[in-house]
C-alpha cells in the first residue's frame, strides 16, 4: 500500500499526501499573476484615458489588484501546506493521532499545524461519494472518512478524510481493513508493504496524476494492481494529459517549497516508544 509511511510494533503511520491535489492552485493562479504583471502598464495607460469615466477606472484597478493579490495568496498557499498530513494509529495505546493543518481559502484566516488525539474505540469509518459533470466528462470520486464520536454515543465531534480522490472504493475498503487488522493483531498478520518514498522526485511528481504512464518501477507496480475498471477510467482520463502533465510539474514545485511535517517532541519519541506510557 503506497500510503504507508511507517509501520512497527508501536504504530502504523499512513500518509495523506495523495489526498491533497497539490499543484492545482499553482497551475491556475501563477499564469494569472504573470499575465497581470506584464499587462499592468498597458492597463494603466488605457484605464485612465479621458474617454473612460474615473469611477470605472477606479473599479477596474481595484479589481485588478484584488485578483493579483488573491492569485499570489493562492500560489503561496499551495506551496505552504505541509508536504503530508499523516495519521498514526497506536495499537497498544488504542489511540489515533492526526497531523492536521487549518486549511482555509480565507486570506485572513490563521493557519497552523494542529495535532489531534482520539480514542480508537470511538472511531467509525464511512465512504463518501462525490459526483458531477465538469462540462466534458462525468466525474466520480470516493473518499474514506473517519468519524470521531463522544464516548458511548454516536455524536460526531470531528472528522477527517483519511484518503480521498479515489475513482473506486476497493482501495479504500482495503485500507480500512488493513488498519483494523493492524489494530487488532499487529503487523505480523499483515501482508508485506513498502513504505511511501519521502523524497521529492521530478519524475514521480510529473506522473502523479497519470501514474499508469510512469515508465519506472513505480509505474510497473501501479499497472500491476490495475483492474478492468481502472483501465477504463485510465483510458478516459488520459485524454486530459494536457492538464495532468503541467499540473504534475506544478506538484513538484509546490512539494519542493512545502515544509516537511514534523511531529511534536512528545509524540515523535526518538526510540519509537509509546507516548502514553
Amino acid at each position: 500500500m503506497k500510503d504507508i509511511n511507517q509501520i512497527n510494533d508501536q504504530f502504523l503511520e499512513l500518509s495523506r499526501a495523495s489526498t491533497l491535489l497539490r499543484g492545482g492552485l499553482l497551475l491556475i493562479t501563477a499564469p494569472m499573476v504573470v499575465f497581470f504583471a506584464f499587462q499592468m502598464p498597458a492597463i494603466a495607460k488605457n484605464s485612465f484615458d479621458a474617454a473612460v469615466p474615473i469611477f470605472l477606472s477606479i473599479v477596474l484597478w481595484l479589481s485588478i489588484i484584488l485578483f493579483f493579490v488573491f492569485g499570489i495568496f493562492l500560489s503561496w498557499l499551495d506551496c505552504n501546506i505541509p508536504r503530508d498530513l499523516p495519521v498514526r494509529f497506536y495499537r497498544q495505546a488504542r489511540k489515533i493521532v492526526v497531523y492536521d493543518y487549518s486549511l482555509s481559502l480565507n486570506p485572513f484566516a490563521r493557519r497552523r499545524v494542529v495535532v489531534k488525539t482520539f480514542d480508537w474505540d470511538n472511531v467509525y469509518a464511512e465512504l463518501s461519494k462525490q459526483a458531477g459533470y465538469n462540462g466534458k466528462v462525468y466525474m466520480v470520486r470516493y473518499a474514506l472518512i473517519l468519524l470521531f464520536c463522544k464516548a458511548g454515543t454516536n455524536e460526531v465531534v470531528d472528522r477527517i478524510t483519511l484518503k480521498g480522490n479515489d475513482m473506486t472504493i476497493k482501495g479504500l475498503q482495503w485500507m480500512w481493513a488493513y488498519v483494523r487488522c493492524y489494530m487488532a493483531q499487529g503487523q505480523l498478520h499483515l501482508p508485506k508493504e513498502h513504505p511511501t518514498p519521502k523524497t521529492i522526485s521530478l519524475r514521480r511528481s510529473f506522473f502523479t496524476y497519470m501514474p499508469y504512464f510512469d515508465p519506472s518501477m513505480d509505474g510497473n507496480e501501479y499497472r500491476s494492481r490495475m483492474e478492468p475498471i481502472d483501465v477504463i477510467l485510465a483510458f478516459v482520463m488520459m485524454w486530459f494529459f494536457w492538464i495532468w502533465l503541467p499540473m504534475g510539474l506544478c506538484h513538484y514545485i509546490a512539494m519542493k517549497c512545502a515544509p516537511e511535517p514534523k511531529w511534536p517532541a512528545e509524540i515523535d519519541l526518538p526510540d519509537g516508544s509509546n507516548p502514553w506510557g
